[in-house]
């Protein structure tokens, strides 16, 4: 798929960026490689099917235990607060004391 200046010109102002001609070439190219993938893509024979919204089926119809290869989340951070306090310079609980960086 060709993008014409136009399309260029537009793109660079809804994106609020200037680019000199080099990088506006090199922007059109991979414009074009995109749309071009996408072409190919559009034209895959997806009939039957089943609709995704993940590659790995955790959303849309990915049926039951479409999660089942993924790891349980498991909190594994541990409370150092008191250690860290203990050894921290200036401390009030488990809060450190910083020096004042305000003047009023």
């Amino acid at each position: 798929m060709k993008i014409d200046d136009k399309t260029i010109e537009y793109l660079l102002d809804l994106s609020r960026i200037e680019l000199g001609p080099e990088e506006t070439e090199a922007q059109r190219r991979d414009l074009e490689r995109i749309a071009t993938y996408t072409e190919c893509l559009a034209a895959l024979d997806t009939e039957g099917l089943p609709e995704q919204t993940h590659p790995f089926g955790i959303g849309g119809s990915g049926g039951e235990g479409a999660m089942d290869h993924l790891r349980e989340d498991e909190a594994v951070n541990e409370d150092h607060a008191e250690e860290w306090t203990r050894v921290a310079p200036d401390s009030k609980g488990h809060y450190f004391r910083v020096p004042r960086t305000v003047e009023e």
